[in-house]
């Protein structure tokens, strides 16, 4: 299940990635402008994850609990994606890029950590390996090619956020089955 799980979380993190880089293209030509851009960003998500990894997360996860917090997430993609939607502007890519990785990197990892712990050390070394290469890679083609089918059919470039709608639900079902099954 943690394997899917990533597998979801490369592919739709790739979709939101391919959707930004098309309005960001669309707002400055100017390479200059872009690496400004992605670097503010950087920023920004580096300094709030320090701040919430020191101060807030453990409390997070000691008041959500690692099964809300692992459902939750494709909630935020489900808003990331409607939004991608009705407002495909910079301003929005720079806000949710900054709360995807926020959440992934302060939040989401550490609860993973937590549910890699429950297995036994053998199994977690070898999953651990086997997720973070083979299941991400895939999920990063996948999600490639699921915007390449979609522009292959001629589903207008907008739209394809809103079609991935359903594999948020689906990664958010993985994240209560993981929950469930590692018994956290």
């Amino acid at each position: 299940s943690i394997g899917l799980y990533m597998y979801l979380w490369t592919a739709m993190m790739t979709i939101h990635w391919v959707t930004s880089i098309d309005i960001v293209n669309a707002w400055s030509s100017d390479g200059g402008d872009r690496i400004i851009f992605f670097s503010k960003i950087e920023q920004t998500v580096t300094i709030l994850t320090l701040f919430t990894q020191f101060f807030l997360t453990s409390t997070i996860i000691r008041f959500a609990g690692p099964k809300n917090i692992l459902m939750f997430y494709g909630f935020i993609f489900m808003g990331a994606f409607i939004g991608y939607y009705l407002n495909p502007s910079i301003g929005y890519v720079f806000v949710i890029t900054i709360i995807l990785r926020l959440f992934e990197y302060a939040i989401n990892k550490t609860t993973r950590e937590i549910v890699f712990s429950y297995l036994k050390q053998n199994d977690r070394y070898k999953s651990s390996v086997f997720i973070d290469t083979f299941c991400t890679r895939l999920g990063d083609l996948s999600g490639s090619l699921f915007i390449s089918l979609g522009n292959l059919i001629g589903v207008g470039f907008s739209l394809i956020p809103l079609f991935a709608i359903p594999i948020t639900g689906i990664f958010s079902y993985f994240g209560l089955k993981i929950a469930k099954e590692t018994k956290i």
